[in-house]
Protein backbone atom coordinates (compact mmCIF):
# COMPACT_ATOMS: atom_id res chain seq x y z
CA UNK A 1 0.00 0.00 0.00
CA UNK A 2 1.26 3.69 -0.75
CA UNK A 3 0.55 6.51 1.90
CA UNK A 4 1.82 9.64 1.65
CA UNK A 5 2.57 12.02 5.13
CA UNK A 6 2.34 15.87 4.64
CA UNK A 7 3.13 17.61 7.85
CA UNK A 8 2.75 21.12 8.89
CA UNK A 9 6.31 23.25 8.61
CA UNK A 10 5.77 25.88 11.78
CA UNK A 11 7.28 22.87 13.90
CA UNK A 12 9.80 20.39 13.27
CA UNK A 13 8.17 18.35 15.99
CA UNK A 14 5.40 17.92 12.98
CA UNK A 15 8.11 16.67 10.74
CA UNK A 16 9.52 14.30 13.18
CA UNK A 17 5.77 12.63 13.87
CA UNK A 18 5.94 11.97 10.34
CA UNK A 19 9.08 10.73 10.32
CA UNK A 20 8.20 8.16 12.79
CA UNK A 21 5.12 6.75 11.92
CA UNK A 22 6.89 6.40 8.36
CA UNK A 23 9.54 4.12 10.10
CA UNK A 24 6.41 1.88 11.45
CA UNK A 25 4.30 2.10 8.06
CA UNK A 26 8.13 0.69 6.06
CA UNK A 27 8.24 -2.10 8.96
CA UNK A 28 4.73 -3.30 7.63
CA UNK A 29 5.97 -3.60 4.08
CA UNK A 30 3.97 -0.01 2.96
CA UNK A 31 5.51 2.18 0.50
CA UNK A 32 6.05 5.80 2.27
CA UNK A 33 6.19 8.93 0.63
CA UNK A 34 6.45 12.38 3.00
CA UNK A 35 6.99 15.77 1.66
CA UNK A 36 8.11 18.80 3.26
CA UNK A 37 9.02 22.78 3.11
CA UNK A 38 12.71 23.10 1.79
CA UNK A 39 13.64 24.45 5.64
CA UNK A 40 13.20 21.08 6.69
CA UNK A 41 14.69 19.08 3.67
CA UNK A 42 18.44 19.12 5.52
CA UNK A 43 16.92 17.09 8.78
CA UNK A 44 15.29 14.38 5.91
CA UNK A 45 18.45 13.90 4.60
CA UNK A 46 20.32 13.63 7.55
CA UNK A 47 17.99 10.69 8.67
CA UNK A 48 18.06 9.69 5.55
CA UNK A 49 14.32 9.74 4.33
CA UNK A 50 13.40 10.29 0.32
CA UNK A 51 10.78 13.31 0.52
CA UNK A 52 8.94 15.45 -1.80
CA UNK A 53 9.35 19.20 -1.63
CA UNK A 54 6.16 21.30 -0.97
CA UNK A 55 5.37 24.87 -0.56
CA UNK A 56 3.48 26.06 2.72
CA UNK A 57 1.64 28.63 3.98
CA UNK A 58 3.51 29.04 6.98
CA UNK A 59 6.46 30.01 4.88
CA UNK A 60 5.33 33.37 4.51
CA UNK A 61 6.50 34.28 7.88
CA UNK A 62 7.83 31.18 9.54
CA UNK A 63 5.52 31.72 12.25
CA UNK A 64 5.59 28.47 14.84
CA UNK A 65 1.94 29.13 15.30
CA UNK A 66 -1.03 30.15 12.90
CA UNK A 67 -1.01 34.12 12.34
CA UNK A 68 -3.06 35.80 9.69
CA UNK A 69 -0.27 36.52 7.45
CA UNK A 70 -0.51 32.73 6.58
CA UNK A 71 -4.14 33.22 5.23
CA UNK A 72 -4.40 36.84 4.01
CA UNK A 73 -3.17 35.93 0.23
CA UNK A 74 -5.74 33.52 -1.66
CA UNK A 75 -3.48 33.47 -4.52
CA UNK A 76 -0.63 32.18 -1.80
CA UNK A 77 -2.79 29.44 -0.39
CA UNK A 78 -4.54 28.25 -3.54
CA UNK A 79 -0.78 28.25 -5.29
CA UNK A 80 0.09 25.59 -1.96
CA UNK A 81 -3.45 23.42 -2.73
CA UNK A 82 -2.57 23.31 -6.11
CA UNK A 83 0.87 22.02 -5.98
CA UNK A 84 -0.29 19.73 -2.91
CA UNK A 85 -3.02 18.25 -4.87
CA UNK A 86 -0.76 17.69 -8.24
CA UNK A 87 1.92 15.68 -6.04
CA UNK A 88 -1.16 13.80 -5.18
CA UNK A 89 -2.21 13.10 -8.05
CA UNK A 90 1.03 11.91 -9.49
CA UNK A 91 2.08 9.92 -6.42
CA UNK A 92 -1.50 8.72 -6.42
CA UNK A 93 -1.87 6.47 -2.88
CA UNK A 94 -4.26 4.84 -0.90
CA UNK A 95 -4.31 7.79 1.88
CA UNK A 96 -3.04 10.71 2.56
CA UNK A 97 -2.09 11.38 6.25
CA UNK A 98 -1.66 15.64 7.30
CA UNK A 99 0.13 16.57 10.37
CA UNK A 100 -1.62 19.60 11.63
CA UNK A 101 -1.87 20.89 8.17
CA UNK A 102 -4.01 23.63 6.74
CA UNK A 103 -3.99 22.61 2.89
CA UNK A 104 -3.78 18.84 2.79
CA UNK A 105 -8.38 18.20 3.08
CA UNK A 106 -8.63 20.40 -0.13
CA UNK A 107 -5.52 18.64 -1.79
CA UNK A 108 -6.71 15.49 -1.45
CA UNK A 109 -10.55 15.52 -2.36
CA UNK A 110 -8.67 17.80 -5.20
CA UNK A 111 -6.85 14.73 -6.07
CA UNK A 112 -10.35 12.21 -5.19
CA UNK A 113 -7.47 10.26 -2.38
CA UNK A 114 -9.16 9.08 1.46
CA UNK A 115 -7.57 11.99 3.85
CA UNK A 116 -6.74 11.52 7.81
CA UNK A 117 -5.08 13.82 10.15
CA UNK A 118 -3.54 14.08 12.65
CA UNK A 119 -3.29 17.14 15.32
CA UNK A 120 -3.69 17.92 19.37
CA UNK A 121 -7.21 18.49 20.97
CA UNK A 122 -7.54 21.85 21.88
CA UNK A 123 -7.44 22.24 17.85
CA UNK A 124 -10.25 20.51 17.39
CA UNK A 125 -13.75 22.72 16.52
CA UNK A 126 -15.51 20.36 19.03
CA UNK A 127 -12.94 21.40 22.01
CA UNK A 128 -14.88 24.14 24.32
CA UNK A 129 -12.34 24.88 26.57
CA UNK A 130 -10.44 28.47 26.19
CA UNK A 131 -7.08 28.71 25.53
CA UNK A 132 -4.72 29.38 28.49
CA UNK A 133 -7.39 29.49 30.82
CA UNK A 134 -8.66 27.60 33.51
CA UNK A 135 -12.71 28.18 33.61
CA UNK A 136 -13.88 31.86 34.47
CA UNK A 137 -10.09 32.93 35.13
CA UNK A 138 -10.10 36.91 34.58
CA UNK A 139 -9.99 37.80 30.98
CA UNK A 140 -11.15 34.32 30.26
CA UNK A 141 -13.79 35.82 27.83
CA UNK A 142 -11.93 38.17 26.01
CA UNK A 143 -9.18 35.17 25.29
CA UNK A 144 -12.40 32.96 23.84
CA UNK A 145 -13.52 36.31 21.68
CA UNK A 146 -9.93 36.80 20.83
CA UNK A 147 -9.62 33.11 19.35
CA UNK A 148 -13.03 32.95 17.41
CA UNK A 149 -12.34 36.22 15.56
CA UNK A 150 -9.12 34.72 14.22
CA UNK A 151 -10.78 31.45 13.58
CA UNK A 152 -13.55 32.93 11.91
CA UNK A 153 -11.59 35.78 10.09
CA UNK A 154 -9.16 32.82 9.10
CA UNK A 155 -12.01 31.02 7.50
CA UNK A 156 -13.34 33.53 5.10
CA UNK A 157 -9.89 34.08 3.77
CA UNK A 158 -9.30 30.87 3.66
CA UNK A 159 -12.53 29.79 1.75
CA UNK A 160 -11.53 32.48 -1.15
CA UNK A 161 -9.05 29.93 -1.94
CA UNK A 162 -11.40 26.85 -1.69
CA UNK A 163 -13.92 28.69 -4.14
CA UNK A 164 -11.58 28.37 -6.48
CA UNK A 165 -11.25 24.75 -6.98
CA UNK A 166 -15.42 24.67 -6.02
CA UNK A 167 -14.77 23.57 -2.50
CA UNK A 168 -16.74 24.37 0.10
CA UNK A 169 -16.34 27.04 2.60
CA UNK A 170 -15.48 26.43 6.23
CA UNK A 171 -16.76 28.71 8.72
CA UNK A 172 -14.13 27.78 11.81
CA UNK A 173 -10.29 27.73 10.92
CA UNK A 174 -9.89 24.34 12.78
CA UNK A 175 -12.53 22.52 10.15
CA UNK A 176 -9.49 22.85 7.78
CA UNK A 177 -7.50 20.63 10.19
CA UNK A 178 -9.84 17.56 10.19
CA UNK A 179 -9.90 14.51 7.81
CA UNK A 180 -11.85 11.86 7.19
CA UNK A 181 -10.66 10.96 10.60
CA UNK A 182 -9.05 12.94 13.29
CA UNK A 183 -6.34 11.13 15.27
CA UNK A 184 -5.32 12.99 18.09
CA UNK A 185 -1.96 12.77 19.30
CA UNK A 186 -3.01 13.51 22.56
CA UNK A 187 -4.88 12.06 25.22
CA UNK A 188 -8.39 12.29 27.23
CA UNK A 189 -5.70 11.74 30.58
CA UNK A 190 -4.39 14.73 29.55
CA UNK A 191 -7.15 17.07 27.67
CA UNK A 192 -10.84 15.30 27.74
CA UNK A 193 -12.17 14.90 24.73
CA UNK A 194 -14.13 11.55 24.17
CA UNK A 195 -13.75 9.48 20.80
CA UNK A 196 -16.47 9.17 18.60
CA UNK A 197 -17.43 8.94 14.78
CA UNK A 198 -14.28 10.13 12.70
CA UNK A 199 -12.07 11.06 15.87
CA UNK A 200 -9.52 8.48 17.57
CA UNK A 201 -7.11 9.21 20.29
CA UNK A 202 -4.03 7.54 19.23
CA UNK A 203 -1.28 9.06 22.12
CA UNK A 204 1.59 10.46 22.12
CA UNK A 205 4.23 10.00 18.67
CA UNK A 206 7.73 9.15 20.30
CA UNK A 207 10.00 11.33 18.09
CA UNK A 208 13.12 10.79 20.68
CA UNK A 209 15.12 9.10 18.34
CA UNK A 210 14.57 11.56 15.90
CA UNK A 211 16.75 13.97 17.89
CA UNK A 212 19.07 11.62 19.54
CA UNK A 213 22.70 12.28 19.65
CA UNK A 214 25.52 11.41 21.92
CA UNK A 215 26.58 14.20 23.33
CA UNK A 216 24.62 15.93 26.03
CA UNK A 217 25.18 13.58 29.08
CA UNK A 218 25.27 15.61 32.24
CA UNK A 219 28.82 17.17 33.90
CA UNK A 220 28.14 15.92 37.32
CA UNK A 221 25.77 14.52 39.29
CA UNK A 222 26.56 17.16 42.68
CA UNK A 223 23.32 19.21 41.74
CA UNK A 224 19.53 18.50 40.73
CA UNK A 225 19.57 18.74 36.74
CA UNK A 226 16.90 21.19 35.50
CA UNK A 227 16.14 20.48 32.16
CA UNK A 228 15.32 23.85 29.69
CA UNK A 229 13.46 23.23 26.23
CA UNK A 230 11.48 25.25 24.19
CA UNK A 231 11.33 22.73 21.16
CA UNK A 232 12.31 23.41 17.94
CA UNK A 233 9.81 26.16 16.71
CA UNK A 234 10.77 29.19 18.22
CA UNK A 235 13.89 31.07 19.96
CA UNK A 236 14.15 33.24 22.98
CA UNK A 237 17.38 33.52 24.23
CA UNK A 238 16.54 36.07 26.71
CA UNK A 239 14.24 33.97 28.35
CA UNK A 240 16.12 30.90 28.23
CA UNK A 241 19.24 32.89 29.41
CA UNK A 242 17.36 34.18 32.34
CA UNK A 243 15.55 31.04 33.58
CA UNK A 244 18.91 29.29 33.62
CA UNK A 245 20.89 31.40 35.78
CA UNK A 246 17.78 31.79 38.19
CA UNK A 247 18.18 27.54 38.36
CA UNK A 248 21.49 27.80 38.31
CA UNK A 249 21.37 30.43 41.00
CA UNK A 250 19.01 28.23 42.70
CA UNK A 251 21.22 25.18 43.19
CA UNK A 252 20.34 23.35 39.39
CA UNK A 253 22.52 22.04 36.89
CA UNK A 254 21.07 23.35 34.00
CA UNK A 255 21.02 21.86 30.44
CA UNK A 256 19.35 24.03 27.47
CA UNK A 257 17.81 21.61 24.78
CA UNK A 258 18.17 23.90 21.79
CA UNK A 259 15.87 21.75 19.96
CA UNK A 260 18.49 22.31 16.61
CA UNK A 261 18.14 25.86 16.30
CA UNK A 262 20.86 27.72 15.30
CA UNK A 263 19.87 31.16 17.11
CA UNK A 264 20.82 30.09 21.36
CA UNK A 265 22.21 31.95 24.00
CA UNK A 266 25.91 32.20 24.42
CA UNK A 267 26.09 32.46 27.81
CA UNK A 268 26.29 28.97 28.97
CA UNK A 269 29.74 28.41 27.71
CA UNK A 270 32.03 29.50 30.60
CA UNK A 271 29.29 29.84 32.96
CA UNK A 272 28.95 27.44 35.78
CA UNK A 273 26.38 24.93 35.74
CA UNK A 274 24.83 25.83 32.56
CA UNK A 275 25.54 24.52 29.39
CA UNK A 276 23.59 24.79 26.38
CA UNK A 277 23.29 22.42 23.42
CA UNK A 278 21.73 22.41 19.97
CA UNK A 279 20.58 18.91 20.02
CA UNK A 280 20.07 16.46 23.33
CA UNK A 281 18.84 13.28 23.65
CA UNK A 282 15.47 14.91 25.56
CA UNK A 283 14.41 11.55 26.81
CA UNK A 284 18.09 10.35 28.17
CA UNK A 285 18.35 13.45 30.14
CA UNK A 286 14.91 13.57 31.37
CA UNK A 287 15.40 10.25 33.18
CA UNK A 288 18.19 12.31 35.52
CA UNK A 289 15.92 15.41 35.49
CA UNK A 290 14.59 16.70 38.82
CA UNK A 291 12.34 19.55 35.97
CA UNK A 292 11.40 20.43 33.05
CA UNK A 293 11.08 24.33 32.24
CA UNK A 294 9.78 24.00 28.52
CA UNK A 295 7.64 26.28 26.37
CA UNK A 296 4.72 24.00 26.51
CA UNK A 297 4.87 21.93 23.22
CA UNK A 298 3.29 18.87 23.75
CA UNK A 299 5.93 16.43 22.89
CA UNK A 300 8.17 17.67 25.33
CA UNK A 301 5.47 17.68 27.94
CA UNK A 302 4.90 14.15 27.35
CA UNK A 303 8.53 13.12 27.08
CA UNK A 304 8.54 14.43 30.08
CA UNK A 305 5.17 12.70 32.01
CA UNK A 306 6.57 9.28 30.27
CA UNK A 307 9.48 9.71 32.67
CA UNK A 308 7.57 10.83 35.72
CA UNK A 309 9.31 14.64 35.39
CA UNK A 310 6.98 17.70 36.69
CA UNK A 311 7.04 20.34 34.41
CA UNK A 312 6.69 24.06 34.28
CA UNK A 313 5.41 25.94 31.28
CA UNK A 314 6.92 29.37 29.94
CA UNK A 315 4.35 29.85 27.05
CA UNK A 316 4.46 31.88 23.78
CA UNK A 317 1.09 30.78 22.25
CA UNK A 318 -2.59 29.64 23.32
CA UNK A 319 -1.79 26.01 22.30
CA UNK A 320 1.19 26.47 24.91
CA UNK A 321 -0.59 28.25 27.45
CA UNK A 322 -3.02 25.97 27.42
CA UNK A 323 -1.11 22.55 28.06
CA UNK A 324 0.07 24.58 31.01
CA UNK A 325 -3.03 24.66 32.25
CA UNK A 326 -3.90 21.04 31.32
CA UNK A 327 -0.55 20.22 33.23
CA UNK A 328 -2.15 21.99 36.58
CA UNK A 329 -5.28 20.39 36.17
CA UNK A 330 -4.05 16.96 36.36
CA UNK A 331 -0.97 18.04 39.31
CA UNK A 332 2.10 17.65 36.98
CA UNK A 333 2.92 20.96 36.55
CA UNK A 334 2.29 24.59 36.51
CA UNK A 335 2.03 27.86 34.37
CA UNK A 336 4.97 29.86 34.81
CA UNK A 337 2.70 33.30 33.93
CA UNK A 338 -0.66 34.50 34.87
CA UNK A 339 -3.00 33.39 32.14
CA UNK A 340 -2.70 35.72 29.61
CA UNK A 341 -4.52 36.84 26.56
CA UNK A 342 -3.00 35.89 23.15
CA UNK A 343 -3.05 39.12 21.05
CA UNK A 344 -1.43 37.84 17.84
CA UNK A 345 1.96 37.09 18.93
CA UNK A 346 4.52 35.74 21.44
CA UNK A 347 5.03 39.29 22.80
CA UNK A 348 2.62 39.43 25.61
CA UNK A 349 3.93 36.21 27.18
CA UNK A 350 7.30 37.60 27.38
CA UNK A 351 6.25 40.89 28.40
CA UNK A 352 4.36 39.04 31.59
CA UNK A 353 7.38 37.22 31.71
CA UNK A 354 9.23 39.94 32.19
CA UNK A 355 7.54 41.05 35.24
CA UNK A 356 7.69 38.11 37.31
CA UNK A 357 10.62 38.77 39.70
CA UNK A 358 13.17 36.22 40.38
CA UNK A 359 11.74 35.32 42.84
CA UNK A 360 8.69 34.45 42.06
CA UNK A 361 10.11 32.53 39.69
CA UNK A 362 12.07 30.15 42.38
CA UNK A 363 8.78 30.46 44.65
CA UNK A 364 6.95 29.01 41.06
CA UNK A 365 10.11 26.08 41.25
CA UNK A 366 9.79 25.29 44.64
CA UNK A 367 5.95 25.18 44.64
CA UNK A 368 5.83 22.38 42.14
CA UNK A 369 9.16 20.65 43.20
CA UNK A 370 7.64 20.70 46.96
CA UNK A 371 4.07 19.23 46.43
CA UNK A 372 3.37 16.92 48.53
CA UNK A 373 0.42 15.76 45.89
CA UNK A 374 2.78 15.67 42.87
CA UNK A 375 4.66 12.75 43.21
CA UNK A 376 1.88 10.29 43.15
CA UNK A 377 -0.03 12.46 40.28
CA UNK A 378 3.58 11.50 38.63
CA UNK A 379 3.32 8.17 38.08
CA UNK A 380 -0.62 8.09 37.47
CA UNK A 381 0.70 9.91 34.22
CA UNK A 382 3.55 7.81 33.60
CA UNK A 383 1.11 5.36 34.07
CA UNK A 384 -1.15 6.65 31.71
CA UNK A 385 0.87 7.62 29.27
CA UNK A 386 2.81 4.15 28.97
CA UNK A 387 -0.30 2.60 27.81
CA UNK A 388 -0.30 4.56 24.59
CA UNK A 389 2.23 3.02 21.55
CA UNK A 390 1.12 6.17 19.16
CA UNK A 391 2.57 5.71 16.07
CA UNK A 392 2.42 1.81 16.36
CA UNK A 393 -1.75 2.51 16.53
CA UNK A 394 -2.40 4.84 13.98
CA UNK A 395 0.06 2.81 11.44
CA UNK A 396 -2.43 -0.24 12.39
CA UNK A 397 -5.62 1.99 12.24
CA UNK A 398 -3.86 3.69 8.33
CA UNK A 399 -3.68 0.19 7.31
CA UNK A 400 -7.34 -1.22 8.09
CA UNK A 401 -8.63 1.65 5.75
CA UNK A 402 -6.63 1.43 2.97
Amino acid sequence: MRFLLVPGNNSLSHVARCLAIRGRLLARGHEVHLAVAREHAAFLRRHGCPHHLLPDVQECDHSPFPTFRWFQSADRLARCIRAEADLVARLAPQRVLGVFRFTSRAAARLAGVAYDSLICGCMHPCCGQVLGFAGDEPQAELQRQNLAAFFRYAAARASRALERFDLPPVADLRELLLGERTFLWDCPEFLELSDGPGLVHVGPIDISECFARRNGARASGERPLALLSFGTGIAMPDVLGRLARVLAQDGFEVLIAGGGQNHLPRFGRGERHIAVHRLLPLRRCLRDAALLVCHGGQGTIFEALSCGVPVLVMPFQPEQAHNGVCLQRMGCGRLLIPPTPFLGNAEVYVEAFRRLTDARIRAAVRGLLDDPRAAAQLRGAQTAISRYRGAETLAALLEEEA
